[in-house]
């Protein structure tokens, strides 16, 4: 294991253990920031930024010494942490820990991608710690596989069956962060992945531990814990493919086609480069597929973002507390027996949320709406547009017969909040494909609109008939599952993803795509 210093003692000879000094301004030559994973010494005093978007960015925060924050953090459960706008520094809890100094053992979000380890093991501090015979991130591991000859791959890859191996990769490569320190951890708006992860260690009928039979590879990058959902996702994920691709055989084979990953982020795929976009299947919330792009920070002008024909554009999860879809199957079962008519949504449309400024905030659709709507005089009664934040926003969702899904920096919950709530979405997103949109029947309940269509928007929505709009909830309650990845209220999200990722796998079987650009090293 590498050496991590936290700082360089002025004195070596009284410098022991891993405890902080008591005055480090006077007691150390440098320290100020968590240490970067696998980073020695360097007699320059200097952090090497030869990987990106760890940990201990130079982030406004400062780590104090444990005699500063009470109980000492319960004797290093946690480190003593203050972010510029604190007064105080406070303790920073590790996974597994909990309360004003890390007194309360507390695993219950710790082990996020098996709470129950699989019955096999037991959650302790953000680790499955497994039972004999078993391994992996959940201890969902048995058996380890190797080809019977050295260099010879075997071939049983099964054509009628989806079947996805998933790596198992080291600490040091991805893994959950140990802290949140409010820029790597978890955010409830960029789980997906973690949903997926979490019912995918559990699917014994397309998990495979044999990789010689896989068709499919997962590769669990956990990006979110490294750049959150603006950063540079370029060197972490070019880190975990390197190793893939060095330590195992089956990314070589097909340059990576037949590998698939989550890009949460904002914009997901847009800002990365030419080889990783042609290589992989990655899975997104941000579905830009628009040739001659000219937004900054998209080299691709090409295709942007995204080639629906291999990426796989996927629902976020939408947990805002106060709209969570807890009513959501009682509600459709409402919409199925009243035949899709609901007297109770009387007004035509709504937006409430940020209009930014620029073409690329939302395409220009936030700026055109709030211009079309400030023009009318008077502004319709049956339609509501509020900048800002909206404190009925769930009031609105269940009143308005069409809810305004557009983007903004990039990929939005509109469109999932609308469905969970039986509204009509009117999707404007020119060149942006929505989750599924390839094998799902969007015609059959949402709307979609172009930019160039907003200026008589509301005349163009007043023409659809009761019938109309009840044939489209009728849709929403065939389809409204998709959208939802919790399980408990009824989400069958993973269960679309595989059949996206399946029909992907038919792509490559079908020639449909190819690595055209190979890699620069």
């Amino acid at each position: 294991m590498w050496d991590a210093h936290c700082w360089v003692a002025k004195n070596p000879n009284t410098a022991f253990g891993s405890r902080l000094p008591e005055n480090f301004a006077s007691e150390t030559t440098w320290y100020q920031h968590f240490p970067r994973e696998g980073e020695a010494f360097s007699s320059s005093l200097e952090l090497p930024g030869d990987r990106v978007g760890l940990s201990n960015w130079e982030g406004g925060h400062k780590v104090y010494p444990l005699e500063q924050c009470p109980n000492q953090c319960s004797n290093g459960r946690g480190v003593c942490f203050k972010w510029h706008h604190w007064d105080a520094p406070q303790c920073l809890c590790r996974k597994g820990y909990n309360g004003t100094s890390c007194e309360v053992e507390d695993d219950s979000e710790a082990c996020w991608f098996s709470p129950t380890c699989g019955g096999r093991g037991r959650c302790r501090s953000g680790f499955c710690h497994c039972q004999p015979g078993f391994f992996g991130f959940g201890c969902h591991r048995t058996t380890a596989y190797r080809p019977a000859t050295p260099g010879l791959l075997p071939d049983i890859r099964p054509r009628t069956k989806l079947k996805i191996y998933m790596y198992d990769l080291p600490w040091d490569i991805a893994f959950p962060y140990e802290y949140n320190d409010g820029h790597f951890g978890r955010d409830a708006m960029y789980k997906a992945y973690e949903y997926f992860m979490m019912y995918f260690l559990e699917d014994k009928a397309v998990r495979t531990e044999n990789p010689y039979e896989a068709n499919l590879f997962y590769v669990p990058m956990l990006l979110y814990f490294y750049i959150g959902n603006v950063r540079d996702p370029v060197p972490q994920a070019t880190l975990v493919l390197d190793y893939v691709r060095k330590n195992w055989p089956f990314y070589n084979r097909t340059g990576g086609r037949d590998h698939f990953y989550f890009m949460t982020g904002d914009r997901g795929t847009c800002s990365i480069p030419r080889w990783m976009q042609d290589s992989c299947i990655k899975l997104v919330h941000f579905g830009m597929q628009r040739r001659g792009i000219t937004w900054q920070g998209v080299p691709n002008s090409e295709y942007a973002c995204v080639q629906v024909k291999r990426d796989l554009i996927v629902p976020p999860l939408n947990m805002f507390l106060e709209l969570l879809p807890s009513g959501t199957e009682a509600h459709y079962q409402s919409v199925v027996a009243n035949r899709g008519y609901d007297g109770n949504r009387t007004l035509l449309f709504f937006f409430a949320g940020g209009v930014g400024d620029g073409t690329e905030y939302s395409g220009g659709v936030r700026q055109a709406i709030k211009k079309l709507l400030s023009s009318l005089n008077p502004k319709p009664p049956d339609v509501e547009f509020v900048e800002g934040r909206a404190s009925n926003y769930r009031d609105l969702l269940q009143t308005s017969k069409f809810c305004i899904a557009p983007y903004g920096y990039g990929w939005g919950l509109r469109l999932v909040q609308a469905i969970e709530y039986g509204c009509i979405p009117l999707i404007i997103q020119d060149n942006v494909y929505q989750p599924f949109e390839d094998f799902l029947p969007y015609e059959e309940f949402s709307v979609r609109m172009r930019l160039a269509d907003v200026p008589h928007m509301v005349e163009l929505l007043r023409t659809y008939t009761e019938d109309q709009l009840a044939k489209l909830r009728l849709g929403l309650a065939k389809y409204y599952r998709a959208f939802i990845w919790n399980r408990e209220y009824s989400g069958m999200a993973y269960e679309w993803t595989l059949a996206g990722l399946e029909r992907r796998l038919a792509h490559i079987q079908s020639e449909y795509f190819h690595h055209h650009h190979r890699r620069r090293e």
